[in-house]
């Protein structure tokens, strides 16, 4: 039997025993390294939010021909070598700018916005507290920036989600799953140009921006968005994105 004298007992102000003291080491080192392979595991398990970019703060000038037709166009040289691509227009926020464009649709304009993109699909966030959409008096007739009349690529049945193609392209991170849900309800429910990111018949994966018998939708998507479905409808190639 111990005596007193050999028996570990807590006193505030003295040293820590070193049966403790191996204990509290063992047991920090284990919490750290554990910690981290969860964190490690945890990171893994999460769904890439994908290479989409937008800086708001980089806003430029962008020429070409728009439209409102399905949603707000703009068909421009802008984007670099390769020949002329129509892009998606937005308002900073979430809404669509289609009903401002008016008289405009189908004119040579000067537009004032920042890039989204996302690979070959882009989006133009306008430049709402300036002046974001003029006439362009200089531009000499381009038969490029004509918009490209769709090609019917037949009757499809597609398995996907439905989105908002604003954060898609790079303006949200998290921009699809049920985390993203109310966000891309309120985007679709503004005006942003809903989509449909399906696989393709050779398992490839692609974006497809949504019309309503080539109309813009409305609210008649917004129980469907961010759910997994099944749609059937005609699938046109226009060069939008």
């Amino acid at each position: 039997m111990s005596t007193p004298d050999h028996d570990d007992f807590f006193i505030g102000w003295a040293d820590t025993p070193a049966a403790d003291r191996r204990f509290f080491l063992r047991a920090g080192a284990g919490l750290v390294v554990g910690g981290a392979a969860l964190g490690g595991a945890l990171a893994a398990w999460q769904r890439q939010p994908g290479p989409g970019s937008w800086d708001p703060d980089l806003v430029r000038e962008w020429r070409g021909v728009v439209t409102h037709e399905p949603y707000a166009l703009l068909r421009t040289h802008g984007l670099g070598p390769g020949g002329p691509r129509t892009v998606l227009l937005s308002c900073p926020g979430k809404c669509g700018v289609a009903a401002h464009i008016g008289q405009l649709s189908g004119q040579a304009v000067v537009v004032r916005g920042s890039l989204i993109q996302r690979g070959p699909h882009a989006m133009l966030a306008v430049d709402e507290g300036a002046d974001w959409i003029r006439p362009d008096a200089a531009a000499a007739p381009d038969a490029g920036l004509v918009f490209p009349v769709a090609q019917s690529l037949g009757s499809v049945v597609l398995e996907g989600e439905v989105l908002d193609s604003k954060c898609w392209f790079g303006a949200m991170r998290p921009s699809s799953g049920k985390v993203h849900k109310a966000c891309a309800a309120l985007c679709i429910r503004g005006g942003i140009p809903p989509a449909l990111h399906a696989l393709g018949p050779q398992g490839q994966p692609m974006l497809l921006v949504l019309t309503d018998g080539g109309r813009a939708h409305g609210a008649d998507l917004l129980p469907l968005v961010a759910d997994r479905v099944r749609l059937r409808g005609q699938l046109d190639r226009k060069s939008v994105v």
